[in-house]
């Protein structure tokens, strides 16, 4: 009688082990600046479990986690030398830890014409790294460049610009000098399994739209076996 218990337990055990391994399908999504993002989808298809985007094997430019395809508690965002960028409660909608040595090296501007909200007002964040902002940007532009000149070489030195607005939501472009002339390029991300979420720009509880820029070095020279590296420019 005690043995068939065991066995029992054990069948019963195993049957909840393999439901759970089988409603935990993991995914890989490679992106437009070949970096992966790896996370797990439940049975119902939605994103479930740990989540993150990872620059090469050993470096990670974001984690955190889903909850039926909403995020949720902390997630972080790292810079190229492996240091925490931000730290951000999903669950607080707090932001908890900001670099700010890599902060005071954008360009903030706070749409308003209060000069107490322009001074005073936090500036929009993205819940990713300035490094990863510039990789994916900076890759979309290199695309639109050589896409209409496929000769294009050396370097480019650009302005990647995102405008926020006051529910978060982003429009992406970059600015640039070309024989003399100022050329804007409307930039569009469009990745598969992800998305630069902002935190938007707020003063006393108000949001208010935004502009973000970075200046960033694009390289047309092609090296074998080197990967595509973008440059701040500060």
């Amino acid at each position: 009688m005690r043995n068939k218990s065991r066995l029992f337990y054990l069948t019963i055990g195993t049957l909840l082990l393999n439901q759970l391994l089988f409603a935990q399908e993991q995914k890989t999504s490679v992106l437009s600046d070949q970096s992966k993002v790896v996370y797990a989808m439940n049975d119902s298809k939605k994103i479930e479990g740990v989540y993150s985007v990872l620059k090469e094997e050993d470096k990670v430019f974001l984690r955190g986690a889903y909850k039926d395809n909403v995020r949720t508690g902390n997630w972080y965002a790292f810079n190229d030398d492996g240091k925490v960028f931000l730290r951000y409660n999903y669950d607080l909608k707090k932001l908890l830890f900001l670099d700010t040595t890599s902060i005071n090296r954008l360009k903030v501007e706070i749409d308003t014409k209060d000069p107490e909200i322009k001074e005073k007002a936090s500036i929009p964040v993205p819940i990713t790294s300035i490094d990863q902002y510039i990789s994916l940007l900076g890759t979309e532009l290199k695309r639109m460049v050589k896409t209409e000149n496929k000769n294009a070489d050396g370097t480019l030195e650009a302005d990647l610009i995102t405008k926020i607005d006051k529910n978060g939501r982003a429009n992406y472009q970059a600015q640039y000098v070309a024989d003399g002339i100022l050329v804007t390029k409307k930039l569009v991300i469009s990745e598969k399994g992800f998305d630069i979420d902002w935190i938007p720009s707020s003063y006393k509880g108000v949001n208010y739209a935004a502009t973000f820029s970075v200046k960033a070095r694009i390289s047309f020279t092609e090296k074998p076996g080197i990967k595509q590296r973008f440059i701040w420019v500060y």
